[in-house]
């Protein structure tokens, strides 16, 4: 790389490129979950809930890596404590925006994970990490990882946690390469969710002293 990569704060401006970075890390899934409310595209559906505060794609909670003055990566990452109350401020967006059938569908579905728990409430929650194809291989995913870690250090927490798919073999060993060990494995039986993924293996890194990295808190 002939300059360094930097990271900045989701804008308002950026909710189209961030709703493909968000559906490359969820694929058939966001489909399922998000794609057929009323017609509307699934690209359109994270692209409003992006602009909506408060839920568990917020554009306060997301940063992006920019390289040679592209956009390169995303990285949507908050406590763990807040998930919960993101996950219903989620249905809330759906309530309001699609009626009353989508959100309690949204609910509905999320039984088909099983006994897949994402995070624990004294852990930093990376929720999605993406790099479009192009800047792939270029260690960029590993930046965005460390970003990542001193944003939770930057919050007072000391481990981070993440969920991969069972199918996102590459991801697994890069995670496992960066110190993350699998605490657990939750294989689902809903054939929407395997066909997706499989299953996935929940992560959990303790994290040592600061890197320097982080500059400014998603959403402050």
């Amino acid at each position: 790389m002939t300059r360094a990569v930097t990271f900045r704060p989701a804008r308002l401006a950026d909710a189209d490129l961030v709703a493909r970075l968000i559906y490359m890390t969820m694929g058939i899934e966001a489909d399922w979950l998000f794609g057929h409310e009323k017609r509307v595209a699934t690209l359109q559906v994270l692209a409003g809930l992006f602009l909506s505060r408060g839920n568990r794609v917020s554009y306060n909670l997301a940063s992006l890596a920019e390289h040679d003055g592209q956009d390169t990566g995303l990285l949507l990452a908050y406590p763990g404590e807040l998930l919960a109350r993101l996950n219903w401020m989620t249905a809330w967006h759906m309530l309001r925006v699609f009626g009353p059938a989508s959100a309690i569908r949204l609910i509905r579905l999320q039984s088909a994970y099983g006994d897949l728990k994402e995070t624990e409430t004294d852990e930093f929650y990376i929720s999605n990490l993406a790099v479009f194809p192009e800047f792939q291989g270029q260690g960029i995913g590993t930046l965005l990882m460390a970003y990542a870690e001193d944003l939770a250090r930057a919050s007072g927490l000391h481990k981070c946690s993440l969920i991969v798919a069972f199918n996102h073999e590459n991801a697994c060993r890069l995670y496992e390469h960066l110190g993350y060990k699998i605490v657990h494995t939750s294989e689902s039986r809903h054939p929407k969710v395997a066909e997706g993924s499989g299953g996935y293996h929940r992560m959990v890194k303790i994290l040592a002293s600061s890197t320097g990295i982080a500059q400014e808190m998603p959403g402050k």
